[in-house]
């Protein structure tokens, strides 16, 4: 990746906007990049927590597994936002799995440099306090919909999680271009395969969704909000 490239992506980066020109010529030379093929492992759990990573292409998901080895999905990363923020704010062992989702290429700056940027740039150091912040208003809210909502509310709201961060709306509703297979579902809203399948096949029968191997097609937007 050229100096020009990799500056481009830092300019974008939410976490390290607030960088100023120099900050981030200084901070290039010491980035990490990696090509990662879909389903290549960035990290798992018990690995260090050295780098903080960017999606600079492609799509990364983060999970983790359960007691009965069931994988749950935590969420889908898109370019320009970051994941391993904990790395910065302590040095325990990855307690998620990251791997690409799509092929991908993402960048790691070391913790000790993320935290030296935090001190020099105090902006930096309040847009890293909103994006935990927003990690744990996400993961609250999935929890609570996993404890307490039917499971159609939980495969809806999955669909809209997806459009609203991935999807491309058109004429006919709003694409997700995410290969995503019922188990891929199954895993993000915390449900067998087979139950994901008949709620599929019910949202069909109402004409809100499409869905085969490599897109989701949201064909009503606003009355799948609705049962969320």
């Amino acid at each position: 990746m050229s100096n020009h490239d990799r500056l481009w992506h830092l300019e974008r980066a939410s976490l390290l906007r607030a960088l100023t020109p120099d900050q981030r010529r200084r901070l290039e030379p010491e980035i990490r990049t990696l090509q990662v093929r879909r389903g290549e492992g960035i990290y798992a759990p018990g690995d260090p927590g050295e780098e903080l990573f960017i999606v600079k292409t492609g799509v990364v998901k983060l999970s983790t597994t359960t007691s009965d080895a069931r994988e749950v999905i935590l969420a889908f990363v898109n370019p320009g936002e970051t994941f391993g923020e904990l790395a910065v704010v302590d040095d325990t062992p990855r307690d998620h799995r990251a791997e690409a989702h799509e092929d991908a290429v993402v960048c790691g700056v070391r913790r000790d440099l993320v935290v030296a940027l935090v001190r020099e740039a105090p902006e930096v150091a309040l847009q890293l306090n909103r994006i935990l912040g927003d990690r744990v208003r996400a993961l609250r809210s999935r929890v609570e919909e996993l404890l307490c909502k039917s499971a159609e509310v939980r495969v809806a709201r999955a669909l809209v999680d997806l459009a609203e961060a991935h999807g491309i709306a058109d004429a006919e509703g709003v694409l997700v271009p995410l290969r995503l297979s019922q188990r891929d579902l199954a895993n993000l809203a915390g449900l067998s395969r087979e139950t994901v399948n008949a709620v599929l096949q019910a949202l069909r029968a109402r004409s809100l969704v499409e869905a085969d191997r490599r897109s989701i097609r949201i064909r009503q937007p606003a009355r799948l909000r609705a049962l969320c």
